[in-house]
């Protein structure tokens, strides 16, 4: 057995028999945990508040070989979100976002930029909730483009050759970008707004995109379109957790 200390994101927790839960946290150091909180349901439980979902946190905790669930010894509350997750949006937001999750983090794998890519989400819907629905398309878009599944735009899959950030893009079936010489029979065309909107996510923070990048209901919508179809292929299935500005 051996102790690990780590930053962490409560995602989910669970009542496990009549004292104990079961939490998910997505870590720094290990990606994604699922451990023991014993006693966590007492009314006098030495994790108090620290254990709510999305509270940052410095967790520390014990695992045993092959075991998957590990112990939870501490934990001590960096931020609260509890009044973010109160808000009936940015609550389905976070939801949402916890189940996405996990399901395209690796147990017990670090990934430090995936880790930082949804802090910063979290903080940007903890400056302004009226961000909820921008900050969730940016985290899409990121999470699959860490995944390796997002195209990239910004050349033709083919030639090579620069788009630029102003045009439409010209997309197959797969979503790879080509351009007008090398486009085939049957593409389709994302429009010139949402393409410079997902430019400026390389470039720009999840709280800056959404300030300077407020999304249309025509823009969310098509973007939604394109970000749900990838995640689709990728689990195999739709999301479970419904967004009311999902498509």
């Amino acid at each position: 057995m051996h102790s690990v200390n780590t930053d962490a994101i409560v995602l989910r927790a669970y009542n496990l028999a009549e004292a104990d839960r079961i939490v998910v946290f997505f870590t720094r150091n290990a990606g994604l945990v699922r451990a023991v909180a014993k006693g966590a349901r007492r009314m006098r439980s030495r994790f108090g508040a620290a254990l709510e979902p999305f509270t940052i946190i410095k967790l520390t905790y014990h695992e045993k070989e092959n075991r998957e669930l590990v112990t939870i010894s501490n934990a001590e509350i960096v931020k609260s979100n509890f009044d973010l997750s109160s808000q009936v949006e940015a609550g389905e937001v976070l939801a949402y976002m916890a189940e996405m999750i996990g399901e395209f983090a690796p147990p017990h794998e670090a990934d430090e930029r995936m880790f930082r890519m949804l802090s910063a989400c979290v903080e940007a819907l903890a400056t302004n909730v009226d961000y909820s629905r921008t900050v969730m398309r940016y985290f899409e878009v990121w999470l699959l483009r860490l995944a390796g599944l997002f195209p990239d735009l910004r050349s033709c899959c083919e030639c090579g050759v620069e788009l630029g950030e102003a045009d439409e893009a010209v997309v197959d079936a797969e979503l790879r970008p080509h351009c007008r010489d090398c486009r085939h029979q049957g593409s389709s065309v994302i429009s010139p707004s949402v393409v410079r909107s997902l430019h400026a996510t390389h470039r720009l923070s999840p709280a800056k995109f959404a300030e300077l990048h407020r999304l249309s209901e025509a823009d969310d919508s098509e973007l939604g379109e394109i970000t749900h179809r990838l995640i689709t292929r990728a689990i195999d299935r739709r999301p479970r957790t419904f967004v009311a500005s999902t498509r």
